[in-house]
Formats: structure tokens, sequence, C-alpha cells
């Protein structure tokens, strides 16, 4: 007790510098044996245990001696030069395990009375972590560079000349051995985000980046956790900063760089933790968006929400032969992912497009953007993408009904710029092929009947949402031009055909190449049975 008293209560002069720089030394001295190195580590954090324990709460001199610990625990944790982890041996990456173990054990112990040195502790917790670069595409293991027994860990032989003996314990760390500190480390990030809330806002950001490194390592669980869960709960203790009214630009901004971090575990290899990452990020979008500033809503629209559409779009490009069985996979896998961030962005159109997104001044450049980005999924995506695309603009459609006042201008410029995308749509809705060659060179999919029905409500939405805004009924030329797109949106029978032409419906239904029916002459198929429907909307025509 009276040396632990010397080393925190006494000047470091005293006995904290001389006793922690030579324990340190012998750690890091590489030709030192590996029992010796293993001991002075045991010895470093022991101190390094004790002595938060008998720290009494003495305002400058315990954030001075947290200090101390913090900082010499790091020199344990951190690499020299921070060297690549395949560049270590098994005794310095054991070491670095033992110091990460203290660290834990700190936390738990003493987190809560922590008042310094988080910068420190983040760059322990980050150190671990190893860049999406250094790992393999299938994010499996890291291939390390080997050496023979002859090779030092500088280059083969002919490359070194050797006025040393090797260093003892100089054997490859194994995955395994890398893995565990990544384990042990982000055991350490989830005490600290169970009290997130105490920390301040330059450390809330050092918190997030690491969490967004921790989402791009190997282990999926710890990915899928990082991405999912831990940056769910950062961006709720973060809100709940925001209610008060003299942090709210502040912590705005750091809810939005937390945003942007999720961002970018979107697109990762793993279905799993993108997958995850989305969800996270448009569930955080929607349960607070109702208290968002109109300037935070421009940067989720701009920086967010178009990034990753253009993220997922590209990533599905970039599949380079999904004739393969592993490249279909993987093809279906990033569908779904956008799928997923599709419909998304349709709960968010529900929720908010008249009661925040409207009123942005952007907001018309912005609705522009996104219906080109449903045109280009509806033409060059797979088809199974193209129902939830279609389906995300009807959401967006079926909003405006609320708008009210001088939104109803908007509405109706928002309105005409759908229907020429529908207008445009319609040379590949109804496109005919008079082959199978000519259906296979076609650039574009033929239209599925879940597509078709999608389509056709659009269509419907469009013209009932203006309607309801305007008060008046459609030209007759945009009228004929309707008739017209719905001739070929399905295949049809002669008796049936005669009949809808009767009812001025000349359009949409001889569509004859959706890959998921198969003609039957007792049932009619899905957009027929539609368009049955469509007497009630086509025969009401006022003017």
């Amino acid at each position: 007790m009276q040396n632990i008293h010397r080393l925190i209560y006494r000047s470091p002069d005293i006995a904290w510098n001389t006793t922690t720089s030579h324990l340190l030394m012998i750690i890091r001295l590489p030709f030192a044996p590996q029992a010796i190195r293993i001991q002075a580590a045991k010895v470093l954090d022991e101190i390094l245990l004790v002595v938060p324990r008998h720290l009494s709460n003495t305002g400058e001199l315990q954030a001075d001696v947290q200090r101390r610990v913090i900082n010499v625990l790091a020199e344990q944790v951190v690499p020299d030069s921070m060297l690549p982890l395949h560049q270590q041996t098994s005794t310095s990456v054991e070491l670095r395990r033992m110091g990460l173990e203290t660290l834990h054990q700190i936390l738990q112990g003493a987190g809560h009375t922590l008042v310094v040195g988080w910068e420190t502790i983040f760059q322990m917790l980050g150190s671990v972590c190893r860049s999406s670069m250094s790992i393999s595409g299938s994010f499996g293991a890291i291939q390390p560079t080997r050496h023979s027994s002859t090779d030092s860990i500088y280059g083969p032989p002919s490359l070194t000349i050797r006025t040393k003996p090797i260093p003892l314990g100089l054997g490859n760390p194994t995955e395994k051995s890398y893995n565990s500190l990544v384990k042990i480390a982000f055991q350490s990030l989830t005490l600290v985000c169970d009290s997130v809330s105490s920390l301040s806002p330059e450390h809330l950001r050092l918190c997030i980046s690491t969490l967004g490194q921790f989402g791009h390592q190997a282990d999926t669980n710890i990915a899928l956790t990082a991405a999912a869960s831990l940056l769910w709960s950062v961006s709720d203790a973060i809100q709940s900063k925001r209610k008060n009214v003299d942090e709210e630009p502040e912590y705005s901004e750091l809810w939005m760089f937390l945003l942007l971090e999720v961002l970018g575990l979107c697109t990762d290899p793993r279905a799993e933790v993108r997958d995850g990452a989305i969800q996270t990020l448009f569930r955080t979008m929607q349960l607070y968006g109702a208290t968002l500033s109109s300037e935070t809503w421009e940067q989720c629209i701009w920086k967010v929400i178009f990034p990753l559409l253009d993220a997922l779009t590209r990533e599905i490009r970039n599949l380079t032969d999904p004739t393969q069985e592993h490249e279909r996979s993987a093809e279906h896998a990033w569908d779904e992912s956008k799928i997923l961030a599709l419909v998304s962005i349709g709960s968010i159109f529900s929720d908010f497009l008249v009661a925040k997104i409207m009123i942005l001044d952007s907001f018309l450049k912005a609705w522009g953007v996104f219906v080109g980005h449903i045109q280009e999924t509806i033409l060059i995506d797979n088809r199974s993408v193209s129902p939830p695309a279609l389906r995300c603009l009807e959401k967006g459609i079926k909003a405006f009904s609320a708008a009210e006042g001088v939104l109803r201008v908007r509405v109706m410029e928002s309105l005409d710029r759908v229907w020429e995308a529908m207008d445009m749509l319609s040379s590949s809705a109804t496109k005919r092929y008079n082959s199978p060659v000519d259906l296979e060179n076609s650039p574009h999919q033929p239209f599925t009947q879940e597509g078709l029905v999608a389509y056709v409500d659009v269509i419907q939405s469009t013209r009932k949402t203006s309607r309801t805004m305007d008060g008046k009924e459609w030209d007759l030329k945009r009228l004929t031009r309707l008739m017209t797109i719905l001739k070929g949106a399905c295949r049809c029978f002669d008796s049936f055909e005669a009949i809808l032409f009767n009812a001025r419906i000349s359009a949409v239904l001889t569509y004859p190449h959706s890959p998921d029916y198969r003609p039957d002459i007792d049932a009619l198929p899905p957009v027929q049975v539609r368009i049955c429907l469509l007497p009630r909307l086509l025969t009401d025509i006022h003017f």
C-alpha cells in the first residue's frame, strides 16, 4: 500500500516514471526472452489496475493520474509506428492482448469515473482494426506475410545484412490471435457505448468513428453489432441531447456525422452487415425526422439518400459476370439491399414528404433526381427491383394528397415530372418482341406482371392526385396518350380486347412477354384484372 501511495500521490518523477518506463522498455525489447517480456507486462498491468482503485476523487490529481495510467497503457497496446498486424510477432500480439484486457477491466471498474483520456482509449480500441484493403474480398482471413525460419522480419537474407540475433518469439501470429484482439477491444467499446450519454460531443465523434472501423472488420457478428445496434444506441443518445436548444446545432451536426458513418457500411460486401446498416440509417431518420430542421433534411436528402442509391446501383453494375452462379447470388443479394433501401425511402416519403421535404428550397430538383433514379432502375436493373421502385414512387405520389396552400403548385409540377417519366417508360412497358432472338438482344428486360401492375397503379395515382390538387381533368391529349400507353401492358384475348376497345381503353392489354406469367385461357393475368377496374377511372372523365 505504501508503494501504491507513492505511485499515486507523489510526484511522477519519484516512482511512477522510473517504474513504468523500465517495464515498458522490457516489454518493447524485441531480443528479450518472451517469458521476461510477458512477466514485465503482467507487473505493469497489475499496477495500472490497482492505481485507479486506490485513487480518491480529488479533482486535478484524479485527472492527472488517470491520464498517466491511460497513456502508459496505450504504449503497451498501440504498436510502434502503428505497424500493420501482419508485421507483428506472436509475442507482440500477446502483449497487446494483455493490455486490452487491462483496459477492459479498468472500464468495467472505473469507466464511469474517467474524466480524461478518452481520445487515447479510442485510439487503443481502433488500433486493432484492419482496413478493408487488408481483408480479402470475401471478408475472410488476412493473408500475413510469411517468413522462412532464416528470414528476418525486414526481408529475406539476400536483402538484409543481419547484425543481431533473431528476436525471440518471432513466430507469425495466427488469425485466431488477431481475432482475439478485435473481440477484446470490441467488448470494451460496448462498455463505452453503454454509458455513451456521458461523453462530450468531441468524444462522441471519436466513438462513432471507432464503431465505423469495427463495422468493417472480418468478424460478421462484430460488424453487424456495430452497424445495427451500437450505432443506433449512439444515435439515440445524440438525439436525447438535442432536446437542449442551446446544444441542438452541435448535436445535429454530430448526428449527421453518424449517418454518414452508417452510410459507409451500407455498401459492405456482406449482405447482413449492409442490410443492418441500411435499416439503422432509415430507422434513425424515420424516428427522429419530425424533430429535424430543414437544413438537416437537406443534408439527409443530398448527402445520405441519393448517395446511397448511387452506391448500391454502382455496386450492382460492377458485378462482372452475372452468368456465373456466385455472381448471380451476389447480384440477387445486392438487388435485395436496393429493394430494402427503396422500401425505406417510400416510408420516409409517407411520413415526411409534405411536412418536411416539400418545403425545402431544393425540393423540385431533388424530386427530379429521385424520379430519374426510378426511371434508371426500371430500365436497367433486374426486374425484381422494378415493382418496389414503382411502389416507392407511388407512396410519394399518394403523400402529395395531404399538401395544402402554396404547396399545391409544387405538387402539380412534381406530378408533371412523374407523367413524363411514365410516358418515357411506356416504350419499354409496351415494347413488342418479334422473336426470342429479338428479346434476347434487347437492352431492356421484359416487364413482369407485378411490374406492370405497379406501373399502371403509379399512373392511376398520378391522375387521381392531379385531379385532387387541381380540381380539373387531364386534357384530351394526355388522356389519349394514357389510352395508348395502357394498350400493351398485358396479353389479352380477342373477346376481352373488344370489350376494352368499346370502353375506349385500347392500350396496355396486349403485352405477351412477362417472364413470370404463363398464358391461361381460363383466367385473366394480373394486369388485365387491374385494368378491368379502370372503367370506373376512365368513364368518369369530366371536362
